[in-house]
């Protein structure tokens, strides 16, 4: 049995990891979903581009690292393996396999298809991206990062590595949102990379219990031991999650809409 299938099954939040075409790490934050026996993530449209390079990939870690999805004390789980991704433009395999666990983990989804009558006015929720970990489970590929229980100060570290993809729960300091050079603390206490080696440190943090914020932050650049000089960043760590206005809802609603439409059009016309 696929160690990482019964912590998938019970997370609300869990990780994708993988190294792009251009030899840098790449990762996102979504719902855990299981296809069959497969572990999966289903993105909407809008996220599509989050995941081009992971088309040529070949393989992916997917992790839950959150100490909100793991029983009490416990570390987290990680395993690489063979990654599928089919694009589900009509919508029809997501709705069918699996809506009912999306409506169960993630609330949000809920005001856009938990009735018929939502999920015909709200079609282009349906159609998603399914990334699925495909393949037996190689017990040399699994692995167990310490939970993150700090989602303002605690990220998934993806490094670059001559020998493929590592993964690290790393602490990053009160500069993180600035400075160029962030130091990191190993949860593990573990040492960094003796060469510079390109690396993705990921954080999230959610509403509870309603998902409404689920805000995500990242710092990419060079890992040399356990220092991250930062070229690109996006989020902030900490940020408040305050509760959405009516017109924030509003507006949130229209672009995702927009930005669905759009790029199921864009993969229609590629079929």
């Amino acid at each position: 049995m696929d160690p990482l299938c019964p912590v998938w099954q019970r997370a609300i939040t869990g990780e994708v990891c993988w190294i792009g075409p251009d030899g840098t790490p790449s990762a996102l934050a979504a719902t855990p979903l299981l296809l069959g026996s497969a572990p999966c993530v289903a993105l909407p449209y809008a996220r599509a581009d989050e995941i081009a390079g992971l088309r040529t990939a070949g393989t992916a870690t997917f992790a839950v690292t959150d100490s909100r999805s793991l029983p009490p004390g416990e570390a987290g789980l990680a395993r690489t393996g063979r990654v599928r991704v089919h694009d589900d433009v009509t919508g029809e395999l997501f709705a069918a396999e699996l809506l009912e666990q999306e409506l169960r983990k993630y609330p949000p989804s809920r005001t856009l298809a938990d009735s018929p009558l939502l999920r015909r006015e709200n079609w282009w929720w349906l159609p998603r991206v399914i990334v699925s970990l495909d393949g037996p489970a190689d017990p040399g590929l699994v692995r167990r990062p310490l939970a993150r229980t700090n989602p303002a100060r605690h990220a998934l570290l993806a490094e670059a590595r001559p020998d493929g993809l590592a993964l690290r729960s790393v602490a990053v300091g009160d500069d993180a949102g600035a400075d160029a050079t962030v130091v990191l603390r190993d949860l593990a206490g573990e040492a960094g990379p003796a060469e510079p080696t390109p690396a993705l440190a990921i954080g999230y943090d959610y509403a509870i219990p309603d998902l409404e914020r689920w805000e995500t932050w990242s710092l990419a650049g060079t890992t040399h031991g356990n220092t991250l000089t930062v070229t690109q960043r996006s989020g902030n760590p900490g940020a408040e999650l305050t509760a959405l206005t009516l017109l924030e809802r509003t507006r949130r609603h229209a672009a995702l809409s927009r930005a669905c439409r759009r790029t199921i059009r864009t993969f229609e016309r590629l079929r």
